[in-house]
């Protein structure tokens, strides 16, 4: 059956290695007959302000940025799939604010359901740099009530002279878009 994936992608270098490795889930993704829409959080997206105005205005957020675009995204989509460079043993601030501002979607902090997964790119190989990024993933997928259906965890992604992400992940990442 065909699914309706929404790829966020918090990564300032729309040519680097966590484009790289989010391209070849998309491929993966519509080999097996998925629809996909991509977007770059390379516009504006402010932080939530608390203000709790969404609630009481039927879900409207009160400040206006590109997320006006991307609510919409959001209400078609199926599978959300979340991708980020690791900065600072975390994912971006770019993602994290549009994590944050999906409170204006909410109904007394209930969510619609969806299928998640996480996509991540990290010139470190050692065992622990996920950890701290995985765990805020697992938590706020969890609270939300979503599905988490799989991560690729793309360590040692570093090469002095070009994108560079090691050939497993690129098939991993592909096989996880394909076997959809």
């Amino acid at each position: 059956m065909m699914k309706n994936i929404l790829v966020v992608v918090g990564a300032g270098n729309k040519n680097g290695n966590t484009n790289l490795l989010c391209d070849s889930f998309i491929q993966g993704a519509k080999d097996a007959n998925h629809h996909v829409t991509k977007i770059n959080l390379d516009g504006r997206i402010m932080g939530c302000r608390g203000c709790g105005a969404c609630q009481i205005n039927g879900g409207s957020c009160v400040i206006q940025d590109d997320m006006q675009e991307y609510y919409p995204m959001f209400a078609k989509a199926d599978i959300i799939v979340l991708v980020s460079p690791l900065y600072f043993w975390s994912i971006s601030g770019r993602l994290k604010s549009w994590i944050d501002r999906l409170y204006a979607i909410s109904i007394i902090d209930e969510y619609p359901y969806r299928e998640t997964m996480l996509l991540m790119t990290a010139g470190s190989d050692d065992f622990y740099a996920f950890e701290q990024a995985v765990s805020f993933y697992r938590f706020f997928t969890r609270a939300l009530g979503w599905k988490d259906r799989g991560m690729v965890l793309a360590g040692g992604c570093r090469s002095e002279k070009e994108k560079y992400v090691p050939q497993s992940y690129i098939q991993e990442a592909y096989q996880l878009g394909k076997n959809l």
